[in-house]
């Protein structure tokens, strides 16, 4: 974290001091600083496919669990976010877990999940959902959970709870409530007093949420860490890859949780592309 600038994100007109709070924190590798921006960068992504492509290939949304539960379980009429990609809108705000059937045996852990699916939950999140990883049940508190105990799982559980973290206090506290992130530091405190205070980048409550398009899973049974990519638009027209990634841990009777710690569990750095490993899932 400490190779990192501060990111050229848009700052409220006339609150310098915010600005200077999120440039100290930055510069000091803290998560608070992290979290803000991703809050920020979600909503100003721009997502680069090589020539003409279409970013979802056809068939590649699982057409027949689609079939199976939208007539009665989504509003009649999908849409395309801005990076052309169809988003279905749930009539339960907290989504709709899809039918799951078994993956094919020796995945890589670069290969998508079965049946994407993304959808709009809690009014403005956008997130995917899989008929082979998960998920396939909710917390009390409204949050996907039941994530497969694989890089794909983990994957999608990544995508899920770093956006409860990136939307504000109220979403933070329904990814406590769930029981999904562990906070070793007492960071998330003060991250949580940081939105609460509405300066610079605080995210506030039930901000949007724009599922990165790009992604890598480092895995290992009980250990996994996810990056999220996305390629930013600037204030100044340049344009900048980021990479943001977040470890989770395996516990059983509960499944992937965030871990977050220090700046080596969560953090973000700008990146010269997205090779070395790096897919889209959706």
């Amino acid at each position: 974290m400490s190779e990192q600038q501060e990111i050229d994100a848009p700052v409220p007109s006339g609150d310098s001091s915010g600005k200077d709070h999120s440039t100290r924190l930055l510069m000091g590798g803290s998560i608070v600083a992290v979290i803000a921006v991703i809050g920020i960068a979600v909503s100003l992504f721009i997502a680069f496919r090589g020539g003409d492509e279409p970013l979802v290939p056809a068939g590649d949304q699982g057409s027949q669990a689609i079939t199976e539960v939208q007539n009665t379980q989504f509003e009649l009429d999908p849409y395309f976010d801005s990076a052309g990609r169809v988003v279905y809108v749930p009539l339960d705000e907290r989504g709709v877990a899809l039918p799951q059937s078994s993956p094919a045996a020796n995945r890589s852990a670069a290969t998508a999940p079965s049946g994407i699916m993304l959808q709009r939950v809690h009014g403005n999140m956008i997130v995917p959902f899989s008929t082979s990883d998960g998920p396939t049940g909710f917390s009390d508190s409204g949050v996907a959970t039941g994530f497969a105990r694989t890089p794909q799982g983990a994957g999608l559980a990544a995508v899920h709870y770093f956006g409860y973290l990136a939307t504000g206090n109220n979403r933070i506290e329904m990814l406590k409530d769930a029981g999904l992130v562990e906070d070793t530091e007492g960071l998330l405190a003060e991250q949580i007093k940081y939105n609460a205070a509405g300066v610079g980048r605080a995210n506030p409550d039930s901000s949007p949420y724009g599922v990165f398009e790009m992604i890598k899973v480092n895995y290992n049974n009980d250990l996994a860490r996810v990056h999220l990519g996305a390629t930013i638009q600037m204030k100044d027209g340049r344009t900048e890859n980021r990479d943001a990634w977040t470890d989770l841990v395996w516990r059983d009777g509960t499944g992937w949780v965030l871990k977050i710690g220090d700046a080596s569990t969560t953090s973000m750095k700008v990146v010269p592309d997205f090779a070395d490993g790096w897919t889209s899932w959706w």
